[in-house]
């Protein structure tokens, strides 16, 4: 069965769908939370470990957190995006072993080494207030080899 194309849409339904592959039958422990429905297994509380139903991406933002520096030497025109996993929290939390991409669904790895400045969004930003960043350098798989400072 699957979820229907017309009518009234049930969250416990769907939650059925997800768990048996039958639309509007089944037991479902709740909570039910949409984001392990959508990401599988039952990090957000859920009462049943959902399967995992996207395994070629990152199904939605809340699994990657997002991060723009400038480049100092590029006169602060060269603005670099950069996404890591969500997980980590705030890019503060950004240290040696954590893994930055150059796209959204964290399989392009981005190579960085350089002196940088944050962005001036506090919740993207490494270091506070937006104070020069230096020194933050990866190796060619995108693993922060070398965290910077602050300054």
């Amino acid at each position: 069965m699957a979820v229907p194309s017309s009518g009234t849409l049930s969250q416990l339904a769907m939650a059925q769908e997800a768990l048996y592959g039958t639309y509007g039958s089944g037991s479902v422990t709740g909570p039910i939370s949409l984001y392990d429905m959508t990401n599988g297994g039952n990090t957000n509380g859920s009462g049943n470990s959902y399967p995992t139903v996207n395994t070629c991406g990152t199904p939605n933002p809340a699994t990657r957190g997002y991060l723009t520096l400038a480049d100092v030497h590029q006169g602060m025109g060269a603005a670099v995006d950069l996404y890591y996993s969500g997980g980590i929290g705030a890019a503060s939390n950004l240290t040696i072993g954590h893994t930055l991409y150059t796209n959204t669904a964290l399989t392009t790895p981005a190579v960085i080494s350089g002196e940088y400045q944050d962005g001036t969004n506090s919740s993207d930003t490494i270091c506070p207030n937006g104070q020069q960043l230096s020194g933050l350098t990866t190796n060619s798989s995108g693993v922060i080899t070398n965290a910077g400072t602050c300054s």
